[in-house]
C-alpha cells in the first residue's frame, strides 16, 4: 500500500499576477522646469579678469560637463527613461559640485549614473539602483560616494511610497490595502528602524508585514511572490523583516491601529 505524504503549506493568495500587470510601470510625468538650461554654466564668470589658468580649467570643466550629459542621454536611452530626468539630473550637478570631482576616479559615466539615480529618487520613480547598476560596469561604491556629494535633499518617503503601491498593484492589491501599508510605514519611521536599507527592501518588507497581517487566514504573502515585484532578494528583505517583527513595540502599535 503506497502512502503520500502530503506536504501542507500556505496558500498563494490568489492575486492578479497576469503579466501584462508587472510590465506597466510607467514613470509619472515631470513638467519641465527650466526649458533652455545653460549647459555652460561652468564658464560663466562676472570677473573679466580671468588668468590663463582658470581659463584651462574652466575648458575643462566644460568638456567634463558635456562628457557627463552625453552618457546621461546614453543610459536614459539604455533603459527606456523620460528624457525629462536629463534635465533635474545635471541641474543637480552644480559647479560647486563638480570641482569635487575632479579626480581621475570620478569618471564621466559614474558622475552620470549617480545624477541619474540621483533624479530618479527625486521624482519618485521606483527603479532600483540595482536594475541601473545592472547594466553598467562601474563600482557601486564609486557610485554611493558621489551621490553623497550629491546631496541633493533626497526624501525617503516618497520613494518608498512609490515601490509600495508598484508592488501591491502588481499584486493585485487596493488602496485600502497600500494605506496600511503607509500606516506601518510611518511607523516604522516613528521608530526609527530605518538604518541605511533600499528603498525597494523597506518597501517589500512592509508588503510582507501588512499581507501576513489582512491576509493571515490565507496564509500570508509568499515572500518570493512580493521579491519579485519588488526586485531584490529573498534574503534581503527579510533582514529588515525580522528587525521590524523583533520590535514588540512597533508590532502593539500596528495591532492597535487594525483594531
Amino acid at each position: 500500500m503506497n502512502i503520500k505524504i502530503r506536504i501542507i503549506r500556505p496558500p498563494v493568495p490568489k492575486f492578479n499576477m497576469n503579466e501584462s500587470d508587472t510590465n506597466t510601470l510607467n514613470m509619472v510625468p515631470i513638467e519641465k522646469q527650466i526649458k533652455n538650461y545653460n549647459c555652460h554654466q561652468l564658464t560663466q564668470d562676472n570677473n573679466s579678469d580671468t588668468s590663463s589658468d582658470d581659463n584651462k580649467e574652466q575648458n575643462f570643466d566644460r568638456k567634463k560637463l558635456s562628457a557627463i550629459i552625453e552618457e546621461m542621454k546614453n543610459q536614459i536611452s539604455l533603459l527606456d527613461l523620460n528624457e525629462d530626468l536629463l534635465i533635474i539630473a545635471i541641474q543637480l550637478l552644480k559647479p560647486q559640485l563638480l570641482s569635487k570631482l575632479k579626480q581621475k576616479k570620478y569618471s564621466a559615466i559614474a558622475i552620470a549614473i549617480a545624477g541619474l539615480i540621483a533624479a530618479i529618487k527625486q521624482t519618485s520613480i521606483p527603479i532600483t539602483q540595482k536594475e541601473i547598476l545592472a547594466k553598467i560596469s562601474v563600482s557601486e561604491k564609486l557610485i554611493k560616494k558621489i551621490l553623497l556629494k550629491i546631496h541633493n535633499n533626497y526624501k525617503l518617503e516618497p520613494v518608498v511610497q512609490a515601490f509600495i503601491k508598484s508592488i501591491s498593484y502588481k499584486l493585485g492589491l487596493n488602496e485600502r490595502f497600500i494605506h496600511f501599508c503607509i500606516q506601518v510605514f510611518n511607523k516604522i519611521l516613528q521608530n526609527n528602524l530605518i538604518q541605511g536599507e533600499h528603498e525597494n527592501v523597506i518597501a517589500a518588507a512592509i508588503v510582507k508585514y501588512s499581507g501576513d497581517i489582512i491576509f493571515s487566514s490565507r496564509g500570508g504573502i509568499l515572500s518570493s511572490v512580493i521579491a519579485q515585484q519588488a526586485k531584490c532578494s529573498i534574503g534581503t528583505f527579510k533582514m529588515f523583516h525580522k528587525k521590524v517583527m523583533e520590535n514588540n513595540y512597533f508590532v502593539m502599535q500596528t495591532l492597535t491601529a487594525l483594531s
